[in-house]
């Protein structure tokens, strides 16, 4: 049971620090960045939602599984959170940057940062409320 409420808390907190980052912090920049590769309706992203809503559930279990589980205190669990961040992040940023013709270097250092700051945060907040 245990596993299963730092899952939901994974996946809730993830969501939500996301929406904020992407919704209302940021969506001009990844606009103005992605607009010529992504799929677009008007002047707004449009992912193929379902797809994209995957993500989460699959971000929220390592978070899970890799970090909270295995760190010893909120501290650790940040950290390990980050260093969790920059490795996910880092290989789909530096895998678009190499392979996509039009991928900006600067999306990449900035989504890259963004791993680290949600994937750290994310997993001392479940730490936090679950340890």
């Amino acid at each position: 049971m245990d596993n299963m409420i730092r899952f939901l808390l994974s996946g809730v907190t993830f969501a939500v620090l996301d929406f904020l980052w992407l919704g209302l912090l940021m969506p001009a920049f990844y606009r103005r960045n992605l607009a010529h590769l992504a799929r677009m309706d008007g002047e707004s992203l449009a992912p193929i939602w379902p797809v994209a809503a995957l993500v989460y559930p699959v971000l929220a279990l390592g978070i899970t599984v890799f970090v909270v589980n295995r760190a010893r205190t909120p501290l650790e669990a940040l950290a390990y959170g980050a260093l969790f961040g920059l490795v996910s992040y880092g290989l789909y940023d530096l895998t678009n940057h190499a392979t996509l013709r039009d991928w900006p270097a600067v999306l990449t250092m900035v989504d890259i940062m963004w791993g680290v700051v949600i994937c750290g945060a994310t997993a001392w907040i479940v730490a936090s409320l679950t340890k």
